[in-house]
């Protein structure tokens, strides 16, 4: 993985590498040995990106960094897509060449992305990468004014479990107040984004951006049609279980109706402060994953020497992910810690992104570590629950007996409320680039999102809250610079589910068929994957409803 004369910012230096590959005399015997040159390129390549997006995201106000992610979005990526396609087409027509099991899936893959690129969409995904950059920059600037500081978004909302209720629903206003603010230029973002995106499934010969999007995303185990098998699914499994819950919140919170401010706040007590600064969450998470698995903690530990960024601050891109380093061989950690319980369970669940980039990373092309992006999710989802028996303090973690019980049970009724959400992230952006009109407005947006959270959000009370309820759609990072990646996430939660549910039985065991399935990486489908990890991939009424009586049943 050496390429010491190659300057990532600079094309030049990369083009003859390309040439020569190019003009490599490819034959189906020395394919192995091409594969992984064009890899180590790649690989570099991918560094430097992620490098430059890293800056840029931990500090959005950074000129240098906003520079150098210029040069990449307007002279490298571009070229290098190019670039990608010239080489895949090599590959491709190569008579007599029969894909080995490590490459029977890449090869697949490379299908999907040849049949779909077009030249004249280059430039278009770049002007697409600019605009996602800016709803970071527009959303990463957002603060409130608390008695004369200035807090995060992320800050604020960890006022939102105060037991005060007053304090939630001052916290909460003001929060919405800063999106509100940025309400008009959020429209005119999106509105930008919608033409684009839809010229570039035209350009593709597609007759929807949703096509274009699951051909990109390699969703070969399911369908559109799917995913409303799944929102069936959840509108009647667990819509039902969430309104009991929301319902019960009501009941301990002594509130007639429980409105948007009363969601997060747990009536059992104060809030779960698991740490006091991000040194001790970083201990602490180390702590779990040692009981977790060794192996997976050593992971862990060598992220610890700059390559992770978990406090919150201000011009700060918002959110949490990770990403795999592969030059370096180290993933990456990135979130918003603001000192509560969620940001142990981000962390826990970044990590099951970094185990995932570890343990597939014995695969030796770059393009087969990790895993279809379902599966991603269930390396991170799994790690949260495989964790639970190690969060209090005696076998590890952070809490007594009681919180850590308590931990536990808000981390299963958070997954009944996160699935009706998810289905109405996701069903919304099956009619934006399906169903709605080409000239869709900001208002038909609105309405569309708030008939969903209708549909889905039972339980929570938005009476008098119109405007705040319909522009929900205004503060999902996804629908902005990830479209139609949300899906994955209720897929994958109930691939965790099982997980948890195995490990209820046998810890050891559930965790070793984790780690199997990890170590995969990108080279099975997604649904030998879920087989390895000893779950099924489902979504029907049957599989979601036996999942919820399950979290029914723990939570008593």
């Amino acid at each position: 993985m050496a390429y010491p004369d190659i300057n990532p910012l600079d094309w030049s230096t990369v083009q003859p590498h390309v040439d020569a590959l190019l003009a490599a005399d490819l034959r189906p015997a020395g394919v192995d040995a091409w594969l992984q040159q064009w890899s180590d390129l790649a690989a570099v390549l991918y560094e430097s990106n992620v490098q430059i997006q890293r800056a840029l995201s931990e500090n959005t106000a950074d000129a240098e960094a906003d520079r150098r992610f210029q040069i990449l979005v307007e002279q490298i990526i571009p070229r290098s897509r190019v670039a990608d396609q010239a080489l895949r087409d090599k590959l491709l027509s190569l008579p007599g060449y029969v894909p080995s099991s490590e490459t029977v899936q890449l090869v697949r893959r490379f299908h999907a992305e040849a049949a779909i690129f077009r030249p004249e969409n280059v430039p278009l995904h770049g002007q697409l990468m600019k605009l996602e950059n800016r709803y970071d920059k527009i959303t990463g600037g957002l603060s409130i004014d608390w008695d004369g500081a200035a807090e995060t978004i992320p800050q604020a909302s960890a006022r939102l479990l105060d037991l005060d209720r007053g304090v939630r629903e001052r916290a909460w206003w003001l929060i919405m107040a800063s999106y509100a603010g940025q309400r008009t230029e959020l429209n005119a973002l999106y509105g930008e984004m919608l033409p684009l995106r839809r010229q570039i499934a035209h350009n593709a010969g597609l007759p929807d951006f949703r096509a274009y999007k699951w051909q990109e995303l390699n969703r070969f185990d399911y369908t559109p049609a799917d995913c409303f098998t799944f929102h069936d699914a959840i509108e009647h499994e667990v819509a039902p279980l969430a309104r009991q819950l929301y319902a019960e919140q009501g009941a301990k919170l002594g509130v007639e109706r429980l409105r948007p401010w009363d969601v997060e706040v747990n009536p059992h007590g104060a809030p779960l402060k698991p740490f006091s600064d991000v040194a001790d969450l970083e201990e602490g998470a180390y702590r779990i994953f040692q009981r977790v698995d060794p192996a997976l903690a050593a992971h862990f530990a060598v992220m610890r020497d700059g390559f992770l960024d978990l406090a919150s601050r201000p011009n700060k891109a918002p959110g949490g992910h990770c990403e795999g380093f592969p030059v370096s061989g180290k993933p990456y950690i990135f979130m918003n810690a603001a000192g509560i319980h969620d940001d142990l369970r981000t962390l826990l669940h970044e990590g099951g992104h970094a185990f995932h980039f570890m343990e597939s990373r014995r695969h030796p092309l770059v393009w087969n570590h990790n895993g279809p992006m379902e599966f991603c999710e269930v390396a991170s989802m799994g790690m949260e629950l495989l964790s639970a028996p190690y969060l209090e303090a005696s076998q590890g973690g952070f809490y007594s007996a009681t919180d850590a019980r308590r931990a536990t049970a808000d981390h299963l009724r958070s997954i009944v409320r996160f699935l009706p959400y998810m289905a109405v992230v996701d069903a919304f952006q099956h009619w934006v680039y399906v169903d709605a009109p080409e000239a869709v407005s900001a208002a038909d947006l609105d309405a569309r999102w708030s008939e969903l959270w209708d549909r889905f959000m039972v339980g929570i009370d938005f009476t008098g809250l119109q405007a705040e309820k319909e522009t929900g759609w205004h503060r999902k990072l996804h629908i902005f610079t990830v479209p139609f990646y949300y899906v994955e996430y209720g897929l994958a939660q109930l691939g965790a589910l099982q997980v948890w549910r195995n490990a209820l039985q046998d810890q050891a065991g559930a965790v070793a068929d984790y780690r199997a399935a990890l170590a995969l990486g990108n080279t099975r489908s997604l649904s030998d994957l879920f087989r390895a990890a000893n779950v099924r991939f489902a979504f029907d009424r049957r599989t979601v409803g036996e999942l919820m009586a399950l979290v029914a049943e723990q939570l008593g």
